[in-house]
């Protein structure tokens, strides 16, 4: 039995917004500057690969499970189990260096607590749904962790554009124009008469 033809189409859009989300993590990292916490924009870099990954490979699970010949609600039921462990383990890994990482910023460490308390809240049905207790909920709950992982790799994307420095060539332009925003080869000075 396959899947809905709702929920592939779903799937197909969260596994093509993921490549998304991780390719442009990889040019961001791999082309830019960070003007602030070095440290703390790799580990942004990464998490935002790591979980724009997994949703990928999460996005691809279904349909390759249902491939085998599986109920649709078993398929739900084995890839709902698979992605509470694997989102398990990603998010003890993330709280742990998140709370290394971020000693410095009060705001940036209640964010990525608050963040792992909404992980904890999404994964839970996720564990409800492999043991076959949420029924006709199954692909809601999947869906719910899915689109978790896209606001997560969203969040990171964020951080990470707002840390990017400027070339030097940017710099002098931004500097020249000023706040006036005015030509950089003009003067401000009135003409004389």
């Amino acid at each position: 039995m396959s899947l809905s033809p709702e929920a592939a189409a779903q799937l197909s859009t969260y596994s093509q917004v993921a490549v998304g989300f991780a390719g442009f993590a990889g040019v961001i990292g791999a082309f830019s500057r960070f003007r602030m916490h070095a440290q703390a924009t790799a580990f942004r870099v990464r998490a935002m690969v790591g979980v724009a990954l997994l949703e990928v490979i999460f996005s691809l699970l279904p349909p390759l499970v249902s491939g085998f010949g599986l109920g649709e609600a078993l398929t739900w039921r084995v890839c709902a189990g698979l992605l509470a462990v694997v989102t398990t383990g990603l998010l003890a890994v993330m709280v742990r260096q998140a709370s290394i990482l971020y000693r410095v910023g009060r705001l940036m460490r209640n964010a990525a607590y608050l963040l792992s308390a909404v992980g904890v809240v999404v994964i839970v049905p996720l564990y409800a749904t492999a043991a076959g207790v949420t029924g006709a909920l199954a692909p809601a709950t999947y869906f719910a962790m899915l689109f978790f992982g896209m606001a997560l790799c969203a969040y990171h994307f964020i951080l990470l554009m707002v840390a990017v420095q400027l070339d030097e060539s940017e710099e002098v332009a931004a500097a020249a124009s000023g706040p006036a925003g005015g030509d950089p080869g003009t003067s401000h000075t009135p003409p004389t008469p």
